[in-house]
């Protein structure tokens, strides 16, 4: 700040700063405009006016004030760039706001203030290298100040180097530990990993400190999301809103949360609001995708349907734009595969329109671009998210595992939050190398470029975003996906969708946009380890279940429940008056609610044997499955590692093939194994043979051991690693 003589305006400014440091603004700024009565140039006052103005919400009266004040002192002044940097932060203009940084750094090097000013501002700028730089320099310097250990945990994170943020992080916490901003920061890079526990407990811990810190709300909204307490996340966004109510991303996020629990027409209205408050196409492009996750009816399907292709037209008419699909949209078009219908048409447009909207999505890696190729075995990513405990790493362990090492080279590709199990172990043990991807689409693309693949296999595409808009990238020669999520991706740099003849029905190709690969004469596209059940098995009651009860058990997922299976189900329980139903509750109790109350519309009469047991994990869900009579599998989405799981103890799956390979697959398993008499054609087909099963030990019998006798042909079958080698192997020829 520039010399005060003393004055009566001198005087006056210095009772100003009193005020003003005090927090006692209103006081402060009267004084300042009477000094500016008097000199309508006075550097000093215009400056702190305009600090002022910064500090209540009004940036754009800020920056003019200061760069009055910059006129008026007729010379460089360290601390009036730095509040020029400030304003301009606030107001989103990183790139300028480091430009007056440095300004005032240059002018005043050794000030610690403004070098941590300039070090955050380079890594909202995107420049956190520079970030790091400067804040080790700092550290070198004030090795306790919780500030600049936060400032480099900051730029760190922004890098990808978790571990080293994390610690970054906490070392600023145990010197400063009622510090909610970095409470809330820590909270965000564990909820970020995954560890939703971990961050429940730092971020409550940050709104009970500052009350008024709306990000804090909105990020323990987003955990509470994650855990399954929806009414709880809502009201945490709605806090948030009360706080700062132009949130346009809390908005969207309490969009997200009433679509999980069903209540659409408020996620629209969210979404709504939030494309009103920020103008992001993301949000409406969320709100002409939202889609029931427990729907009502098929006519209920179709409407939303319509809805969504004719949101998609107008926004490809429009030729809107987006910076960021995985931030901005923030998922993948999950529920579509639920509907028993063709996607392809919708899967096509959607992935057209964000290619239109981001051309930058259909990046190229460098070996690609120029068909360059590297010497010795065939390089092939695996890739996920769920490369641990889960259905997808139980389905991809195997290959991993067993792939040619004479011929391939095989590196395991595995997409934040990264989990440590039993499975994601095996994983990183078995695979030649093991790649843990940045958080970023930019990041990610250069990392797997840098492994100049021969094939890139999706191990999934659909269930979440990061894979989704990956995918639209040219990473690899070959580019393939498979049944992890049974469904289409109207992506075009998707080369083949892997699949069995076993699967598919004739005419298959007209389902999907990629190219049908079928792999021959396999049940499973998987080299899957055969479970083993506990020994010994725990009983009925152990469960909830009578012991005399003819038990119907139907395990799946609840959005695998489409309405026509209601009545199919009801069928079953009026046919055998001793039959129970049961179901596993969903980790989302709302969608549980949502189910019920379809099952009392629908099939009022039976809905007293519905039975919901609790979520069952690893060998308890094998348990389960064991002492059930039967399993009913879901139609138009069948199980695939439930089948494997019910067969691999003998239990008969009663399945009514559909059209489309994701209502096909215990079909292919029971043709692999010469087993026909659990196979339905038609919905009273399915009822007979689902209570015949139940009600006749005989022939319940007889199935069961056809299928303990049969079924090592779906277990560690070296058919299914073959079958995947000669594809990579001729799809990267004739790439």
């Amino acid at each position: 700040m520039s010399p005060i003589k003393s004055t009566p305006i001198a005087q006056a400014l210095t009772t100003a700063l009193q005020h003003h440091q005090k927090g006692e603004l209103g006081a402060a700024e009267a004084i300042y405009r009477k000094i500016l009565a008097r000199d309508a140039h006075h550097a000093d006052a215009l400056h702190l006016l305009g600090v002022i103005k910064y500090q209540t919400g009004d940036p754009v009266q800020a920056e003019r004030l200061i760069r009055r004040a910059l006129v008026a002192a007729g010379k460089p002044v360290a601390m009036y760039y730095n509040s020029l940097g400030l304003v301009q932060q606030v107001q989103e203009q990183p790139v300028v706001a480091v430009e007056s940084f440095r300004a005032a750094h240059k002018l005043e090097p050794s000030l610690a203030e403004i070098t941590l000013n300039l070090a955050n501002a380079l890594r909202l700028a995107g420049r956190p290298e520079e970030a790091e730089q400067l804040c080790r320099r700092g550290l070198a310097l004030q090795p306790v100040s919780p500030e600049w250990h936060y400032a480099l945990g900051m730029a760190l994170r922004q890098q990808g180097r978790i571990e080293e943020a994390r610690n970054a992080l906490q070392q600023s916490l145990a010197l400063k530990p009622d510090a909610a901003d970095a409470l809330n920061s820590l909270g965000l890079l564990y909820q970020e990993q995954g560890q939703h526990a971990q961050a429940l407990d730092l971020l409550q811990r940050a709104v009970a400190l500052q009350p008024g810190l709306a990000e804090a709300h909105n990020n323990l909204g987003n955990s509470l999301n994650e855990l399954g307490r929806l009414t709880e996340a809502v009201k945490c966004y709605q806090q948030a809103l009360r706080i700062q109510p132009d949130l346009a991303d809390t908005h969207a996020n309490l969009g997200n949360t009433y679509q999980e629990m069903g209540r659409l027409e408020e996620a629209i209205a969210a979404y709504q609001q939030a494309y009103k408050l920020g103008g992001h196409v993301g949000a409406r492009i969320r709100t002409i995708t939202t889609l029931p996750v427990i729907p009502e009816s098929a006519d209920e399907i179709r409407e939303h349907r319509r809805r969504m292709e004719q949101g998609i037209d107008t926004l490809l008419a429009e030729g809107v734009a987006l910076s960021d699909p995985l931030r901005e949209i923030g998922r993948a078009n999950f529920f579509l595969a639920y509907h028993g219908l063709n996607n392809r048409t919708l899967q096509t447009k959607l992935a057209r329109l964000y290619h239109q909207a981001c051309p930058s999505l259909s990046w190229t890696a460098p070996h690609c671009a120029e068909n360059r190729r590297h010497e010795g075995p065939l390089r092939a990513g695996f890739i996920s998210k769920f490369l641990h405990n889960h259905s997808i790493g139980k389905t991809t362990r195997g290959l991993i595992a067993e792939f040619s090492r004479k011929d391939f080279e095989i590196h395991a590709l595995f997409v934040p939050p990264f989990i440590t199990d039993d499975i994601s172990s095996f994983i990183r043990a078995r695979a030649d190398r093991t790649v843990d991807l940045l958080p970023t689409l930019e990041g990610a693309r250069r990392q797997i470029a840098a492994l100049e693949l021969d094939v890139l296999f999706y191990q999934d595409i659909g269930m979440e975003p990061f894979t989704y808009f990956l995918a639209f990238s040219r990473l690899a020669p070959v580019q393939c996906v498979s049944f992890g999520h049974p469904d289409t991706t109207g992506i075009p740099n998707m080369d083949y969708w892997v699949s069995s003849d076993l699967f598919e029905p004739p005419g298959a190709s007209e389902h999907y946009s990629e190219q049908l690969a079928l792999l021959h004469n396999l049940g499973t596209l998987a080299y899957y380890h055969r479970p083993t059940p506990p020994d010994p098995l725990k009983p009925r009651d152990a469960f909830g279940l009578p012991a005399d009860a003819n038990i119907y058990l139907c395990p799946q997922t609840l959005f695998k429940f489409h309405p026509d299976f209601d009545e199919l189900l009801g069928k079953i329980l009026r046919a055998d008056p001793r039959g129970l139903l049961v179901l596993v509750e969903s980790k989302n109790p709302h969608w549980v609610k949502l189910l019920r109350e379809r099952f009392a519309r629908h099939v009022p009469d039976v809905v007293s044997r519905i039975h919901f047991v609790p979520p069952q994990s690893g060998k308890d869900f094998i348990n389960l499955i064991a002492v059930s009579d039967v399993m009913l599998d879901t139609i138009h989405f069948n199980g695939m590692n439930t089948s494997l799981e019910a067969f691999a103890v003998g239990i008969p799956v009663v399945t009514l093939p559909k059209e489309f390979q994701r209502g096909r697959h215990t079909l292919g398993m029971y043709v692999r194994m010469g087993i026909h008499e659990c196979v339905a054609d038609s919905e009273d087909e399915y009822v007979r043979i689902a209570t015949r099963l139940a009600t006749e030990p005989d022939f319940n019998q007889r199935i069961r051991q056809a299928i303990l006798a049969n079924s090592n042909v779906l277990y560690e079958d070296r058919n299914v690693v073959r079958e995947f080698e000669r594809f990579f192997t001729e799809s990267i020829t004739r790439a």
